[in-house]
C-alpha cells in the first residue's frame, strides 16, 4: 500500500471533538495526524508501558479476543433471530394449545426488544465491574437460556427462556464493541469492527439455510440444543481467551493535542486548552512500573471495582439521555428501528407463505435466505468504499470540510432499495398464483442490502453527530433500535389477519418511506443543532 492509500485509509478513523473551530494546536479542533512525516503510523490511543495494558496484547491474544467476540455474537444472535424457518411449526404447535398468533409472534419480537435493555444494562455495569465478569455473566445466561428453551414443556417456559436469552444477547450490541475498542488503535478499528459486523451477517445467512434442514429432520428443540453446544464453546472461549480489558487511560498530551478515551471506548482529540479546562493539568505518556499478570491471574472471573462506581454508572446514563437532544441521533434511531422492524416482520411470515402458498417443504424454507450473503457483501462495499468516495466528493464541494450530515446523502440508495424489496415481497406474498416464490427471495436479498447499509450508515452518522459524546449516541442507535422496532414487528400478524399481505406491507412501506424522507430536514437542521450545542458546551 502506498502513502496515499495509507493516508486515505487512516483518514476514515479521524474523530472530532469540535465543530470546525481553530485550536491551539494549529489545526482544526478534533483532527489528528495518524501518519507522521516519516510515513510512520501513530498509535492512538497512546499505549502505556504497563504490560497489562490491553493495547499491548500480542497479535495472537488480540485475535483470540476477536474470535471470542465474533463467536458469541454469531450464535447468540442467531438463537434470537433464527426462528424464521420454523415459525409456521410454532404457530401450529402453540395455536393448538390455545395461544393466539400474536402471543406466538411474541416469542420472536419480545426477545428481540429486550436486547435493548440488555445492551443498556450490561454496558454501564462493565464500566464499574469490568468487561470480563459481565461477559462471563452474559454468555452463561445465554447458555442456560438455550437449555431451558430446549427442555421447555409449554409456551410460558419457552417464552421466559427467550426473554433471558434476549437480555444476554444485548451484550453483542454494546459490551463486545467496547471490548474490541479496548484492544485496538484508532487506525485498526475499521478493520476489527468491519470484521465483527460482517461475520455476523455472513455466517448467520449460511446457517439459516442449514437450520431449516435440521429442524425438518429432527424437531424445533434441536435448534436450541445446537446453540447450547455452540454457546458452551463460547463460554470456554471467554474463560481462556478473553482477559479483562478495562484499563484506566488518563488524558495524554501529545504534540500539542490531548488524546482522551472515554468510558464508552471512543477516542477524542482535544486542544491543550480544552483539555485543561475539562481535566485540569494534563501530562505526557505516563511511565508505569508494573508486573505482567500471569495466565492463571488472568483467568480470575472478577475484576477490581472502579472507584466512584456509582458516579460512573449514573454519568454513563446521563450521557445516553443527553444524546436524545440531537435530531441526528433521533433520526438514526428511527431509521435503524423501522429497518429492523420490517425485517423481523418479514421473517415472521415467510415460512408460512412459502409452505402454504408456494408449497415449499419445511426443509427447503431456509433457501429464502440464499441471497443474503452476497447482499451483505454488496452493502459493506457500498457503505464502505462507495460511501467514502461520496464523502470526499461532498467535502470538496464544501471547501474541503466534511460534515456528519454528508452520511445522509448515501442513505438514498439503501432507502430506495428497501422500498423495492418490501414491494417485491408484498406482491409475491399476495399473488402466488401470478408470481414466483423466487421473487420473494430476490426481494429479501434486496431488503437485506438496504438493512445492512442503513445500520452501517446510521451507526457511523451517530458516531460523528455528537462529537463530544459519540459512544453514548452509538449505544442509543445500536441498542435502542430493538425497542422502537417492536411495534412494526409485533403488528404484522394482526395486520395480515385483518387485511392482507399486500395491505399490511404497504402500511409498513408508508412508515419506512416517511422516516426516510425525514432525512431531508435533518440534513439541514442538524448542523444548526450542532452549532447551538457547541456554543452551550463552551459556556
Amino acid at each position: 500500500m502506498d502513502t496515499g492509500d495509507k493516508q486515505k485509509a487512516f483518514s476514515q478513523n479521524i474523530e472530532f471533538a469540535g465543530d470546525g473551530k481553530q485550536g491551539s494546536g494549529g489545526g482544526t479542533v478534533g483532527e489528528i495526524l495518524l501518519v507522521s512525516g516519516q510515513d510512520e503510523i501513530r498509535r492512538v490511543p497512546v499505549p502505556t508501558n504497563d504490560p497489562n495494558d490491553p493495547l499491548n496484547l500480542s497479535k495472537w491474544r488480540k485475535i483470540g479476543v476477536t474470535v471470542t467476540c465474533c463467536w458469541f455474537s454469531v450464535f447468540s444472535l442467531l438463537a434470537i433471530s433464527g426462528t424464521g424457518p420454523f415459525m409456521a411449526t410454532l404457530y401450529g404447535l402453540y395455536g393448538a394449545q390455545g395461544h393466539s398468533p400474536e402471543e406466538i409472534t411474541g416469542l420472536n419480537t419480545y426477545s428481540t426488544m429486550v436486547m435493548a435493555f440488555g445492551a443498556l444494562g450490561l454496558l454501564p455495569l462493565a464500566f464499574v465491574f469490568g468487561r470480563r465478569p459481565i461477559f462471563l455473566f452474559a454468555v452463561t445466561l445465554a447458555f442456560v437460556s438455550n437449555i431451558t428453551a430446549a427442555t421447555s414443556e409449554n409456551f410460558r417456559g419457552h417464552f421466559i427462556s427467550r426473554i433471558f436469552l434476549g437480555l444476554a444477547t444485548g451484550a453483542t450490541e454494546s459490551l463486545l464493541p467496547l471490548i474490541l475498542s479496548d484492544i485496538t488503535f484508532l487506525h485498526e478499528r475499521s478493520f476489527y469492527f468491519g470484521l465483527y459486523w460482517s461475520v455476523q451477517n455472513c455466517v448467520n445467512s449460511g446457517l439459516l439455510i442449514a437450520i431449516s434442514y435440521l429442524v425438518a429432520d429432527a424437531t424445533w428443540r434441536w435448534f436450541y440444543w445446537l446453540f447450547s453446544i455452540t454457546l458452551g464453546v463460547s463460554a470456554l472461549l471467554v474463560v481462556f481467551c478473553c482477559p479483562e480489558t478495562k484499563f484506566h487511560r488518563s488524558p495524554t498530551s501529545l504534540n500539542g493535542q490531548v488524546i482522551f478515551t472515554d468510558e464508552f471506548g471512543h477516542t477524542q482529540i482535544l486542544t491543550d486548552d480544552e483539555a485543561i479546562a475539562a481535566f485540569g493539568s494534563v501530562d505526557g505518556p505516563a511511565e508505569v512500573v508494573a508486573e505482567k499478570k500471569t495466565f492463571a491471574q488472568e483467568l480470575k472471573p472478577w475484576s477490581p471495582v472502579t472507584p466512584n462506581g456509582t458516579k460512573v454508572l449514573l454519568g454513563a446514563y446521563l450521557k445516553i439521555f443527553k444524546s436524545f437532544t440531537s435530531p441526528g441521533v433521533i433520526f438514526s434511531l428511527m431509521m435503524s428501528s423501522i429497518s429492523l422492524g420490517v425485517g423481523i416482520a418479514i421473517t415472521l411470515v415467510y415460512s408460512t407463505v412459502l409452505q402454504e402458498s408456494y408449497h415449499w417443504s419445511p426443509k427447503s424454507v431456509g433457501l429464502f435466505n440464499a441471497g443474503v450473503m452476497p447482499a451483505c457483501f454488496a452493502a459493506m462495499f457500498y457503505s464502505g468504499w462507495a460511501a467514502d468516495k461520496i464523502n470526499v466528493w461532498l467535502a470538496r464541494r464544501n471547501g474541503g470540510v466534511h460534515k456528519p450530515e454528508h452520511h445522509l446523502v448515501h442513505m438514498i440508495v439503501p432507502g430506495l432499495a428497501g422500498i423495492v424489496g418490501i414491494v417485491l415481497i408484498a406482491v409475491c406474498a399476495e399473488r402466488p398464483d401470478k408470481y414466483s416464490a423466487w421473487g420473494m427471495v430476490v426481494g429479501w436479498a434486496i431488503y437485506e442490502f438496504s438493512f445492512t447499509a442503513i445500520i452501517i450508515t446510521t451507526t457511523t452518522f451517530a458516531a460523528e453527530v455528537i462529537p463530544e459524546n459519540p459512544g453514548a449516541a452509538m449505544v442509543v442507535v445500536v441498542g435502542g433500535k430493538n425497542i422502537v422496532s417492536f411495534g412494526a414487528a409485533q403488528g404484522i400478524i394482526p395486520m395480515v389477519a385483518k387485511f392482507s399481505y399486500l395491505t399490511s406491507f404497504m402500511i409498513l412501506l408508508g412508515i419506512f418511506s416517511g422516516i426516510c424522507l425525514l432525512g431531508v430536514p435533518v440534513y439541514f437542521l442538524n448542523s444548526r443543532w450542532r452549532k447551538i450545542a457547541t456554543r452551550a458546551e463552551s459556556q
